[in-house]
């Protein structure tokens, strides 16, 4: 199959959105000037049910809606749209709409560490044993996920991109930090990178025969965007790819695909079987993980049917996050206690090799902070969240349960408060 991309300025080409209304066809191109929009014709061929595409959990994954930006916003944008307004001057507007979007969640900027006094602007280092390297080739995806934090990678008139392609000096940084053992390729997708230029990068670790680096991970959406990059029969490049893969776990490295499936849907067709096979092939595994959103996830049975799919495919749930406080999260946010109640039900309901799965969980700025359950206090009468950092910029902060004042209507940690006096129950 041949790879076609379809953005705001083609997506009109697509022959399924014919019988979308225009009002439907405009609206997702008013909200594409703001949050990134691109999708290929796999994404529009097997993935989406178009005789009910308003309710369809991947067409809302992918194409933007009016709702992902608020009443005014949107009136704001389309207006200058209608307007005409001259291109410096549209633009202007569409960034200060996307600064309001929160672009960097999480003190995201604060991660990025410095060799020698030189910051290493396409790194993060925040956790002790892990660095995440944001290779300039593969800060795009195969399609865009309207959910995504990552959405500031993908404009490219804002300042607000991590990206580099001197892997030498990460691999330094590396080598006087022996705490860290793994390396993340993120972008963006580093699978839309070739094998070609990922196997530069890749030959260069080996080349820089750091002992205490010995993991290997990519967090990728390609395995629902377009497994082909996986599948010999389709792409020329494919065995290229698996054969890469195999030099790495051959080395004695390991090698971990961190695949992001948001419903059961996206693993329901041939290719993606095929492409999962293949890449657990070559030594490497496959873990999963995704937020729970609004409008498309937020049940536990579509969490339990995705998370035994998985396993009954190889692959091992590994989180469940609560959406970041990031672009248009209004439209996904879910109460905490609300998503704690999916992951309970969806849990219940799982086999017990999906119970690897940590959940739900935050990656607020400290790290990542596990809800454990929900506790009553039988004499106060008051409610509490149980929970622990299961990262932390501190690893001595790992672990150690902690009580936040209950809150029904919060949708991030911030909005929690510590409880900091004794408590009887």
């Amino acid at each position: 199959m041949k790879f076609i991309t379809y953005n705001q300025k083609n997506f009109n080409k697509i022959e399924y959105l014919k019988s979308i209304p225009v009002e439907i066809k405009k609206e997702i191109e008013i909200v594409s000037k703001v949050l990134p929009f691109k999708t290929n014709n796999y994404v529009i061929d097997y993935l989406i049910d178009w005789d009910h595409y308003e309710n369809d959990p991947v067409f809302i994954l992918n194409f933007p809606n009016r709702d992902m930006l608020s009443e005014k916003q949107y009136e704001m944008v389309e207006k200058a749209w209608n307007d005409k307004i001259p291109d410096e001057e549209f633009q202007r507007l569409v960034n200060k709409i996307r600064l309001q979007l929160n672009p960097h969640p999480a003190q995201q900027m604060t991660n990025i560490p410095k060799l020698d006094g030189i910051p290493l602007e396409g790194c993060q280092h925040k956790y002790q044993d892990i660095v995440l390297f944001f290779p300039s080739e593969g800060q795009t995806c195969h399609a865009h996920c309207t959910f995504c934090f990552r959405w500031p990678q993908f404009v490219k008139d804002l300042d607000l991109q991590f990206s580099m392609r001197e892997i030498e000096m990460v691999l330094e940084y590396i080598r006087r930090n022996e705490n860290i053992h793994e390396i993340l390729f993120t972008g963006g997708d580093p699978m839309v990178m070739s094998p070609k230029t990922i196997s530069k990068y890749i030959h260069k670790i080996f080349e820089a025969d750091i002992k205490h680096l010995d993991i290997i991970r990519f967090g990728t959406k390609s395995l629902s965007y377009w497994p082909f990059t996986f599948i010999p029969a389709f792409s020329d490049e494919a065995e290229e790819m698996l054969h890469l893969f195999k030099q790495i776990t051959d080395q004695g490295m390991h090698l971990s695909f961190m695949a992001h499936f948001n419903h059961p849907n996206e693993m329901d067709n041939n290719a993606v079987q095929e492409a999962i096979y293949n890449i657990r092939e070559t030594g490497a595994e496959i873990r999963t993980q995704a937020p729970v959103l609004k409008n498309i996830n937020n049940s536990g049975k579509i969490w339990s049917d995705m998370w035994t799919k998985q396993v009954n495919l190889g692959m091992i749930p590994y989180y469940m996050f609560v959406e970041r406080e990031t672009g248009p999260y209004r439209y996904f946010e879910l109460p905490i206690a609300e998503v704690y109640d999916i992951y309970t039900n969806a849990i219940r309901y799982s086999g017990s090799l999906a119970k690897t799965v940590t959940a739900p969980v935050m990656s607020a700025s400290q790290g990542k902070v596990h809800i454990m359950g929900i506790v009553d206090n039988d004499i106060s009468s008051e409610r509490y969240f149980m929970m622990q950092y299961i990262r932390n910029r501190n690893i001595e902060e790992t672990y150690k349960p902690f009580l936040m004042h209950y809150d029904a209507k919060a949708t991030w940690f911030d909005q929690l408060t510590k409880v900091k006096e004794p408590i009887v129950m």
